[in-house]
């Protein structure tokens, strides 16, 4: 095995990551001082588990991980790493090679690893154990090696013999085995004392456990025979109770009847009550009608009066339209006549136009006749000629044209001018209806504002008078529900005195008693009541408090033992039952001294009870020790705290008791509350007195507030009679505006239309005038042309002026009968479109006297209808009127029917009163029948509670346990087996587990303690046998090692002789070892008288003569030879040389002769300030 190489980073002056390669044999590390070198050494001693910080020359861990320098910023790590090869197996590990890693961060974490895996420093400790390698082993010496060795203390110098010798895994496992063997004898010392303690209560506990058991088997039979006759008096109170059940179903079917009939009762109640509320109101109404009728009138007569004027609005535009009428025919025949006139004018221009259209073409015949003997000179001229003729032809069409424009243009213009006066007519009619709307809109916006303004009042003030009449039916709700209220207590204070003076609530034998007592003034002598009537507890707690006390609140207070006595003699006498007395001469009760505070604790029970102070010790004696909480949860909470040593109750009732026990559940509602009876016939007494006042209270603020309602009332009825007459005012003028607007409206859309015409009319009279201007234009053009051509035409005429002659007046004919032709065409034209214009006119007209028609025969109908809405009106006023006169006829029917409804009505509610008895007849059946079914359940909670809190058992689960044939012989047992478990007295039931536990105890423990001093003596051999083979090894490493030592000594010294001496031979692995050496040509004396060079020689001859014995894989030397001379150093050198064969070297040096034995040289340097360098040199390569 050897070091492979060592990697480093962040450790100490090597910042970045630095390998080191070794070789078999010795490399030197080389450098001036301060450069790293001995860091490097320092490195593999802290990868090796050094954790002193002065040995690794720093003050703290922080120290070794690279601090950073000006240039450099610090690491956050330190890591190295040593590489062996262990292909020899000389580490006991299945790895040809071995990574050794430990790593550190500034937070201070560190961590060791074995090939990446994490691991302990005791692992890494036992893996190089005996093997020379380790922070304390001899294979990293140093100068502080070199002072240890050469210590004044001998002591000190045993450890690098000890693992020289191969002792030291097995002074190791000693030392874990006395460590053993100590906590062994501890351990045997504390089972002694426990099995002593033990013996000392075992016996004790048995006859305890024996007693126990007598009393378990007692009790079980008392249990099969008490938990019997529970189920008998349970099964009892059971019958009894389904009994009681059935009387109540019974009654309260009954009730359920006489509900439905009061049901009945009240609805026939509520229909007859309504009944007279509508009579009232028809008699309200019919005294009304009065007035209602007179306004009636008023505002039929206004409609009337708007029909009539409407009639005659419609009858002055029916002349009118009349009027139209005649003007529009008039206005027809004048058209037709016209159109007549034209239509002869056409047929005449007809027959002239077929004379001159035949002549002319005789005409055209003979010319085209006589141009086909022309010469093509004068086809030219002809060919102009036809040209010429051809644009007179265009010229006169032209001209044509022209003259329909003008036609055209004259007829609008004669439109425009009716439609002017059109639109001044229509504009005059406008400005005059315009002026008579500003004249009746001023009447009408007076009376709007006026009809506005009472419109805001009056619903102002109905909105007041119905907030009124809602607090009115406010205040009778408020005192209704204020009545029911009150009936309802008092028939529950009522009730309550009865049970009270009945003694209801109370068993039969107390009851009994307080009877007796009221009647017998000598019997009540010394008898303060029972308990129940004596204290009083607030509301909230009532619950708590009367599951606490139970039936302890019918026990019977007494002044005396003897006044209970006489009570007791009094009852048996009497044979009325049994009876619980408490003398306040005798009962004594005990307070907690201390309540532990915590949230949700009230107080001590007894606190939260009044009573007077005569009686308090009874109340202590009840409920001195039991505490009120308000949950069970506290509850639990607090008995766990104080260990279960007072009774905790909560406000719900549910208990726990000091035993440990709890009980709870539902709590029933009860009809009679025996403990709150009397506060809430006095909290009833009181609530009645505030209710009577607030009834009396609330009716005279009724009566107030309607004897001040009354003015607005009437100020309402005002309103509504001067809006009624507003109203049919309004309505007038109103109809005369819409009739204006709507006439408005109809003028300025004629206007509108006429306006348009005008416009439509303007454009067409433009487009004309254009149309004009451009054949006017063509016509000079055209004219220019012929002009143009004539002259040639008239050259040429010259020239042949015989057949031109005849020619020309060919054409000249022609020309004319064309012109007259065209002139036929133009007029036959311009004729036929003032007849179609005329026919559509004569149809305007004839359409607008058909709608003039239409609207005659429209308010032909409406004045039919409004005629007929007259008559109607008329009648309805007459109708009016004889209702009026009915009226009062009617008014005292409907007095005489509303009498008998009220008759009835207080039949009805007088039976109602009579069925209200009845049902609360039945109600107090069945508060008794209550009464003695709450007393029944309680005597049986009572049972369930004592078969639970004896014997954790439920109804449910006694299956197993049979009733008993005879109650007396049971109950008699029952006494004789109590007495036999009283006569066992205290009993300690934990103590038959306690026995069995501590039994159990005993004998484990007695095992362990054998167990123990076994394992004790097989220590103590152990720890002999590891003695015997260290002293043996010791003693045998130690004189080969002496041996070597002088052979080494002399050999390095060249003469002179050197031993080693054991201090004490009779304890040779516990003393000091003493060097004596004699260096040449001196005498033999003490290290300490030695020179440096001696000493450090001398060191250096014992190093070698450990490592002849028991070559360590490699070693480290941080310059050691250090105070050598040159001579001595080439010796050193020279011996190294002889170890290398079996051991690797790591020198550090400063030493040349040393350098010189060396196979490789590392060289550090800092060529950047504060960071170690390498340079390496292999010198057998080189």
């Amino acid at each position: 095995m050897y070091l492979k190489r060592i990697e480093m980073q962040g450790f100490k002056s090597f910042a970045d990551k630095t390998v080191l390669e070794f070789k078999p044999g010795i490399t030197t590390v080389i450098g001036p001082n301060g450069s790293g070198k001995s860091n490097i050494s320092d490195a593999i001693r802290w990868v090796l588990g050094e954790q002193s910080m002065k040995s690794l020359r720093g003050a703290k861990s922080e120290d070794i991980i690279f601090a950073g320098t000006q240039a450099r910023k610090s690491l956050g790590f330190a890591e190295a790493s040593l590489v062996f090869d262990n292909t020899d197996g000389t580490l006991p590990i299945e790895f040809s090679e071995v990574t050794i890693t430990r790593k550190i961060y500034r937070s201070g974490e560190t961590g060791y690893y074995i090939n990446k895996a994490p691991c302990r420093l005791k692992d890494v400790i036992e893996l190089f154990m005996d093997t020379g390698i380790g922070k304390d082993g001899y294979s990293i010496i140093g100068q502080g090696k070199i002072d240890e060795i050469l210590s004044n203390k001998s002591e000190d110098r045993r450890h690098i013999f000890e693992e020289a010798a191969g002792i030291v895994k097995y002074r190791t496992r000693k030392q874990e085995s006395e460590k053993k063997l100590e906590q062994t004898k501890l351990n045997l010392l504390r089972i002694n004392d426990i099995l002593a303690e033990i013996e000392a209560n075992i016996e004790p506990l048995k006859l305890q456990s024996d007693k126990a058991k007598q009393f378990l088997d007692l009790r079980e039979e008392l249990k099969s025979i008490e938990v019997g006759l529970f189920i008998y008096n349970i099964n009892t109170y059971k019958e009894k109770l389904e009994q009681l059940v059935k009387d109540e179903d019974i009654i309260t079917s009954q009730k359920e009847a006489e509900d439905g009939k009061m049901e009945a009762l009240q609805a026939s109640k509520e229909e007859l009550r309504q009944v007279v509320d509508d009579i009232t109101a028809q008699i309200e109404n019919m005294q009304n009608i009065g007035f209602e009728s007179s306004n009636k009138i008023e505002k039929i007569n206004s409609e009337i009066g708007i029909s009539n004027e409407r009639i005659q609005n419609n009858t002055a535009n029916k002349q009118r339209l009349e009027a139209e009428i005649l003007e529009v025919k008039s206005r027809i025949e004048e058209l037709k006549e016209e159109q007549r006139q034209k239509l002869e004018k056409k047929t005449n221009l007809t027959s002239n136009k077929e004379k001159f259209e035949k002549e002319l073409a005789e005409k055209e015949a003979e010319l085209a006749e006589l141009s086909k003997k022309l010469s093509a000179k004068e086809l030219e001229i002809e060919g102009k000629k036809q040209i010429v003729q051809d644009n007179i032809d265009k010229k006169y069409e032209l001209a044509a044209e022209i003259n329909t424009q003008d036609v055209n243009y004259e007829n609008l213009e004669k439109r425009k001018k009716q439609l002017k006066n059109e639109i001044d007519s229509v504009i005059s009619e406008l400005d005059s209806t315009r002026y008579g709307k500003n004249e009746i809109s001023k009447g009408f916006y007076d009376i709007e504002s006026k009809r506005n303004i009472a419109v805001e009042k009056l619903e102002k003030s109905v909105q007041a008078k119905e907030q009124n009449m809602q607090k009115l039916k406010q205040y009778e709700d408020e005192i209704s529900k204020l009545t029911y209220t009150q009936r309802m207590k008092q028939a529950r204070h009522q009730f309550l005195i009865e049970t009270e003076k009945e003694k209801e609530g109370y068993n039969k034998t107390v009851k009994s008693l307080l009877v007796a007592c009221d009647k017998d003034s000598s019997l009540n002598k010394g008898i303060h009541g029972v308990l129940a009537n004596l204290i009083s507890v607030e509301k909230e707690y009532e619950t708590a408090i009367e599951m606490c006390l139970g039936q302890a609140l019918q026990n019977v207070v007494t002044s005396t033992e003897q006044d209970a006595k006489k009570m007791i003699e009094y009852l048996r006498s009497n044979s009325l039952g049994r009876a619980s007395f408490l003398p306040i001469a005798s009962v004594q009760g005990k307070k907690l001294d201390k309540l532990t505070k915590m949230d949700g604790v009230i107080g001590i029970a007894s606190d939260l009870v009044k009573c007077k102070k005569e009686y308090e010790q009874i109340i202590l004696s009840l409920l001195g020790r039991t505490v009120v909480v308000e949950d069970m949860d506290t509850a639990i909470a607090l008995a766990k705290k104080d260990k279960y040593s007072f009774r905790i109750v909560t406000l719900k009732g549910d208990i726990i008791s000091s035993s440990g026990s709890i009980s709870g559940g539902s709590v029933q509602t009860k009809t009679v509350n025996i403990l709150g009876r009397s506060r809430e016939i006095e909290d009833l007494e009181k609530e009645l007195k505030k209710l009577e006042k607030q009834i009396a209270d609330k009716t005279a603020e009724k009566e107030e507030y309607a004897s001040s309602i009354g003015d607005s009332i009437e100020e309402t009825a005002k309103l509504e009679k001067e809006l009624q007459e507003i109203e049919i005012i309004y309505a007038t003028e109103k109809q005369k505006m819409v009739a204006v607007e709507e006439n408005i409206t109809r003028l300025e859309n004629r206007l509108a239309k006429l306006k348009e015409e005008v416009t439509q009319t303007e454009k067409q009279k433009e487009e004309n005038r254009l149309l004009k201007e451009q054949k006017e234009t063509e016509i000079q053009t055209l004219t220019q042309q012929i002009e143009e051509l004539n002259k040639v035409i008239e050259e040429f005429a010259l020239n042949n002026k015989d057949n031109q002659k005849y020619i020309d007046d060919l054409n000249f004919d022609i020309t004319n009968l064309k012109i007259s032709v065209t002139s036929f065409d133009e007029s036959e034209s311009s004729i036929e479109e003032m007849v179609e214009r005329i026919s559509q006119d004569i149809k305007n007209n004839e359409q607008s006297i058909e709608n003039k028609n239409q609207n005659i025969l429209a308010i032909n109908e409406e004045n039919t209808k409004l005629e007929q809405t007259i008559t109607e009106y008329n009648a309805q006023i007459e109708q009016i009127k004889q209702e009026v006169t009915n009226s009062g006829t009617k008014v005292e029917e409907l007095k005489q029917e509303r009498i008998a409804k009220n008759e009835k009505l207080v039949n009805t509610e007088n039976e109602i009163q009579s069925q209200f008895s009845t049902l609360e007849s039945l109600k107090e059946q069945i508060i008794k029948l209550d009464v003695k079914k709450t007393k029944l359940e309680q005597d049986l909670q009572q049972v369930v509670e004592s078969l639970w809190n004896e014997y954790e058992l439920t109804p449910n689960s006694t299956e197993e346990y049979q009733k008993p044939n005879n109650v007396a012989t049971a109950q008699k047992q029952v006494n004789s087996l109590r007495n036999k478990i009283k006569d066992l007295g205290s009993i300690n039931i934990d103590s038959i587990e306690e026995y069995k536990k501590t039994k159990e105890r005993y004998d484990f423990m007695s095992e362990q303690r054998l167990d123990l001093e076994n394992t004790a003596s097989k220590l103590r051999k152990i720890i002999g046998d590891m003695t015997t083979t260290m002293q043996n090894q010791f003693k045998e490493k130690f004189e080969l090692i002496n041996k070597n030592f002088n052979e080494v000594f002399t050999e390095l010294f060249n003469g002179g002789k050197a031993e080693l001496i054991l201090e004490n031979e009779e304890n040779i692995l516990e003393c000091g070892i003493d060097i004596r050496v004699q260096p040449p040509g001196k005498k033999l004396q003490n290290m300490m008288l030695l020179s440096g060079g001696e000493k450090a020689f001398t060191a250096i001859a014992l190093l070698f003569a450990i490592l002849k014995i028991n070559p360590a894989p490699f070693c480290v030397l941080d310059e050691i030879e250090a105070a050598l001379d040159d001579v001595n150093v080439y010796r050193y050198a020279e011996y190294l040389k002889k170890f290398a064969k079996d051991t690797q070297f790591l020198v550090i040096t400063h030493r040349k002769g040393t350098m010189e034995a060396a196979d490789t040289i590392y060289g550090v340097t800092m060529e950047e300030k504060g960071i170690s360098k390498l340079l390496s040199m292999k010198l057998k390569e080189a």
